[in-house]
């Protein structure tokens, strides 16, 4: 709660409401953007510890700044915590191609099972991220990765929907 509350008194202006997904069960809302200054997150996240210190990460990758998003992605990839899975998913559906490698390059490292858990909990959250991924292939990486099964966020999701099928 303190987090929250450090994050409010911060902000720039306020987040929109980004998506509602399904973890274990329970309803999760995330914002579209987190409109605060990135060293007022840096210093929150540096002083979070746990479960404080994941979900400050899981927000930071709804940072309007990119380069905060891949920051807070690298520290959070690796994480345990089931409720950060959506937070990862969404990243595969946006246009930042360098943050969705390092989440593509971490599922061929990792195992995909929270993520598989999630999948399975939000089919219409899946799909609607696949729309996306493939929207932006089409648009922006078409010359990069000739064919849309070559794209990493499409990779990344394929992955991610195998291991949810098998299970």
């Amino acid at each position: 709660m303190a987090l929250l509350k450090a994050m409010t008194a911060s902000r720039l202006t306020p987040a929109h409401q980004g998506f509602q997904v399904t973890v274990q069960g329970e309803l999760l809302s995330a914002p579209a953007r987190l409109y605060c200054s990135p060293s007022d997150l840096r210093a929150l996240i540096e002083e979070a510890a746990g479960d404080s210190h994941a979900l400050a990460l899981c927000l930071g990758t709804r940072h309007w700044n990119g380069y905060v998003r891949e920051e807070c992605l690298r520290q959070l990839i690796s994480t345990d915590r089931p409720w950060a899975a959506p937070f990862l998913v969404q990243l595969l559906g946006e246009y930042v191609i360098e943050i969705v490698e390092v989440i593509a390059d971490a599922i061929r490292q990792e195992t995909v099972q929270d993520l598989s858990d999630f999948a399975r909990e939000n089919p219409r959250f899946m799909a609607i991220t696949r729309q996306r991924a493939t929207s932006y292939w089409d648009c922006y990486f078409r010359c990069r990765f000739r064919s849309l099964q070559t794209s990493p966020a499409i990779t990344a999701l394929d992955a991610i929907e195998a291991t949810a099928q098998s299970a």
